[in-house]
């Protein structure tokens, strides 16, 4: 029996893999650009995956390659750009999936917000539209102040703007215009929520869903929107907790997502809980292999079962925290052409374990520091609670540096 991953998050895949493999299962890797995962790919663990080079955009060339697996039993969907193609060729083949219309109204970032606060779940609603035909002068007088605008399927903090008075509204449109708007996309404003940011790791399965736990989130200083680190799992009062999980369960209910993982961004403002996004996956970054070494689960053997229509497992094992663990986003210093690490020769001998997940190889062109698209790699650190291990990783972090070349690339590539 053969599994097939229309494109991955840049980190899980070699754990994906593992999962198949126990169960004697093959994993086929359907994507447009196999050197997004150089790094999974050089593990022993992804050593038997097979990759077919497909243009992931296009579905009927994707459905195409699928029908020549002939022992296809599942389409494993785990990251957000490809949700859409995933689910229709899934459909097309007649393959267990998620509802498509649930998976969207999450995705779309404009509708979710209206979906909160015409249900009750938020006390601010947004205003989503077209940054190519929106005047700034007619906009600014229905907006609160200060503001975020964002790209209404935007991910990886790019495409968000903190806009902190009217005067500054119209830069911003015209940026967005550039980006967003060139692309046919749309963008939806909303007030800027004030208090720390978390997020809220889910599977859901027939209506009921599971807290994971949760991941607290460190973002850069103002006015980007940088994810920095986080550590998991966060201990809240239980009382917290549970109420949460209540929250989180009954806003999923409302909107018609009845299977699979969300990674549910939120922030605990003075009045209460404030959703800032939902992202129908696991979370990104090294989320999942926290979860997965914290708890001592196979938390990737859960996107099989859902592959296959059934249950999963993880939603009836015990959940007991062992450990912390942490993670750091690395950063180029600034834009150019990333040359290499010093300090690697330093983390072997420093507490928690920390291990670095290389995200670009040198050579790559890197085109700005005030997202993720500067992103250089990932560490991981472990320690007895989550605050030990967060120590643990800045502190390991903060022994590397990255070597920067300036330079003149062909493309943003």
């Amino acid at each position: 029996m053969t599994f097939a991953l229309i494109e991955s998050l840049n980190l899980g895949l070699g754990r994906l893999a593992d999962a198949a493999h126990a169960r004697g299962h093959d994993l086929h890797l359907l994507t447009a650009d196999r050197s997004r995962y150089a790094f999974e790919l050089s593990q022993p663990s992804a050593a038997s995956v097979t990759v077919t080079s497909v243009d992931t955009n296009d579905i009927t060339e994707i459905v195409a390659a699928l029908r020549r697996i002939p022992t296809l039993a599942g389409v494993v969907r785990m990251t957000d750009q490809w949700t859409a193609q995933a689910l229709a060729a899934a459909q097309a083949l007649g393959l267990p999936h998620e509802d498509p219309e649930a998976v969207a109204l999450l995705r779309d970032k404009g509708r979710l917000r209206d979906h909160l606060y015409r249900h009750g779940f938020s006390a601010v609603s947004s205003v989503t539209f077209e940054p190519l035909s929106v005047d700034p002068a007619e906009l600014s007088r229905t907006l609160p102040f200060p503001c975020v605008i964002k790209d209404v399927s935007g991910s990886r903090s790019k495409d968000v703007w903190l806009v902190k008075e009217s005067a500054e509204l119209a830069p911003v449109l015209g940026e967005a215009a550039r980006t967003v708007g060139a692309r046919g996309g749309k963008i939806t404003a909303e007030p800027y929520l004030l208090g720390p940011l978390y997020s809220a790791e889910t599977l859901t399965w027939g209506s009921e869903t599971r807290l994971l736990g949760v991941t607290s989130r460190v973002v850069s200083a103002e006015p980007y929107f940088r994810e920095e680190a986080g550590s998991f799992p966060v201990d809240f009062p239980e009382k917290t907790l549970r109420g949460l999980s209540d929250w989180v369960s009954a806003i999923l209910l409302s909107t018609g997502y009845r299977e699979g993982f969300t990674h549910t961004e939120f922030i605990v403002t003075s009045h209460g809980f404030e959703i800032v996004e939902i992202n129908p996956r696991l979370g990104g970054a090294l989320i999942g292999e926290a979860i997965r070494q914290s708890l001592d689960v196979d938390v990737h053997d859960a996107y099989l079962d859902l592959a296959l229509g059934q249950r999963p497992a993880l939603m009836d094992v015990l959940l007991e925290p062992r450990r912390g663990m942490a993670q750091v986003c690395v950063y180029a210093p600034r834009a150019g052409i990333f040359e290499g690490f010093t300090g690697t020769d330093l983390l072997p001998a420093h507490p928690g374990n920390p291990v670095l997940y290389p995200l670009r190889e040198a050579g790559a062109w890197i085109p700005s520091t005030t997202d993720q698209r500067g992103a250089l790699a990932f560490l991981l650190a472990g320690g007895d609670t989550s605050e030990l291990a967060f120590h643990h990783a800045v502190s390991a972090a903060n022994k590397l540096g990255a070597r920067m070349q300036t330079g003149d690339p062909a493309g943003d590539r």
